[in-house]
């Protein structure tokens, strides 16, 4: 099943084991084994539910928000999210995810209770910090130059 997102985005895909669709509420139920995937970026919890913004005569028209129940993830092709729950508002590009959040981005690690995510300009907010070291940053270290070998001398005698 594929409804198209806001005006932003590429199509959302969901997929689970049961899902059950309320076209009068406008709501999508999936459980287990959901997820939800947007321009390659994949949501994953064991209880997502989809909510959709009225068409035209009162039709089920674009993806409004999902929520997630359960341990969630969020994966990109550079980071990954966890917390307990989450919300993504399409309409807005924000993604929020609640409870003892884990955000990786190759090897910085953030910590807290609360990360908002701007899904397009990447921009993020952490909140509910209760750790001493919340943070690990990485610098990306280059590569030392290499040293060229000495040449051995060849006009020399054995």
């Amino acid at each position: 099943m594929a409804q198209q997102a806001g005006r932003t985005g590429g199509p959302i895909e969901v997929a689970a084991q049961d899902l059950s669709f309320d076209p009068t509420n406008s709501v999508t139920i999936l459980t287990g084994n959901a997820s939800v995937t947007q321009d390659g970026a994949v949501l994953r919890a064991p209880r997502i539910r989809v909510t959709y913004l009225r068409g035209a005569g009162g039709s089920t028209g674009d993806v409004d928000k999902v929520f997630t129940e359960g341990e969630t993830f969020y994966v990109t092709a550079n980071e990954r999210i966890r917390g307990d729950r989450a919300i993504f508002d399409a309409p807005a590009n924000t993604v929020q995810f609640i409870g003892n959040v884990t955000a990786v981005q190759g090897q910085n690690v953030l910590r807290g209770s609360l990360l908002t995510l701007n899904t397009k300009t990447r921009a993020s907010t952490l909140r509910g910090v209760r750790w001493a070291r919340a943070a690990v940053f990485s610098p990306q270290v280059q590569a030392p130059a290499a040293t060229p070998i000495p040449q051995r001398n060849k006009s020399r005698a054995c």
